[in-house]
């Protein structure tokens, strides 16, 4: 399997360890004959998808750094009775969308691959708080008893999967709220909505996205942002999956941490090389 042969790339959700993917695609994507077809991606890996694909990443994670250094704290509970955010996430997100997003990159982005972004629609019977909650222990109790790369039990409970394509979004406004109710997760944002209904994190459905792109067909290459035991990944002759070569010491929600977000990035541009320096994608 040549490096070039990716009809499909999946990123992963991971939050703030989400700049592994851009190190890593920055130095990977110069030595591709053809970028892919499609790109799956949910969450925190949507917004990377799109830095890297609109050709925006640089600025975005520059921004992303200089806001980062500037905010002390993840958590304001002097807030509670002032009327404001307790968690400053949401509006720092949504800045760093709209700094790198303008006409231009929208442009970009329709010219490139078919972005198709996840988001979770909430049970019908179940209220947002109480889905939020639901998703999270779902999510938690496959993490602790099988740890699977795709899971399974929050469909079985009636969460139900949207899958978004970034070329319906018609301005660089709509982009963000897409990615951004890919990445809704309280208590970090408020309950957000898509198209007039609540949407929740993708990654309470799937935080590996392979619904998104596997009507592409061919060989796809997997951007994980953690550790999955080897078995646990599935054996596809077709499929690439990559994680950092070591655990990335930056939590998802950290918003204070320009430092780690550079050392997660720049882990991201050493696996590549190494992954460069091997005949064959293969698992770290």
């Amino acid at each position: 399997m040549e490096h070039s042969d990716f009809a499909s790339v999946v990123f992963a959700g991971g939050g703030s360890r989400c700049a592994w993917q851009v190190g890593f695609w920055e130095e990977l994507s110069p030595f591709l004959k053809n970028g892919p077809r499609a790109v799956g991606a949910v969450s925190a890996g949507a917004a990377m998808a799109c830095f890297v694909f609109a050709g925006r990443a640089p600025e975005a994670m520059d921004y992303f750094q200089k806001i980062t250094a500037k905010n002390p704290k993840n958590f304001y509970p002097e807030n509670l009775f002032k009327g404001v955010p307790l968690f400053p996430h949401l509006e720092m997100y949504r800045n760093t969308l709209l700094s790198a997003f303008d006409e231009q990159a929208l442009k970009t982005l329709h010219r490139g691959p078919d972005v198709r972004i996840l988001l979770s629609r909430p049970p019908a019977w179940a209220k947002p708080g109480l889905a939020v909650l639901l998703g999270f222990l779902c999510y938690q109790i496959e993490k602790s008893l099988s740890a699977p790369l795709h899971p399974t039990l929050a469909i079985k409970i009636g969460f139900r999967p949207e899958i978004v394509s970034v070329r319906s979004c018609e301005t660089p406004e709509m982009l963000a709220a897409l990615i951004l109710a890919s990445s809704c997760t309280p208590p970090f944002t408020p309950v957000l909505r898509w198209n007039g209904a609540v949407a929740l994190d993708g990654g309470l459905i799937d935080n590996v996205p392979y619904r998104a792109v596997a009507h592409i067909g061919g060989k796809t290459l997997f951007l994980l942002t953690r550790s999955y035991r080897r078995e646990s990944l599935p054996s596809v002759p077709e499929h690439a999956y990559i994680q950092p070569s070591r655990p990335i010491a930056i939590a998802k929600w950290d918003y204070t941490n320009p430092e780690g977000l550079l050392e997660t990035y720049e882990l991201g541009r050493q696996d590549a090389r190494r992954f460069l320096q091997s005949p064959l994608p293969r698992r770290p």
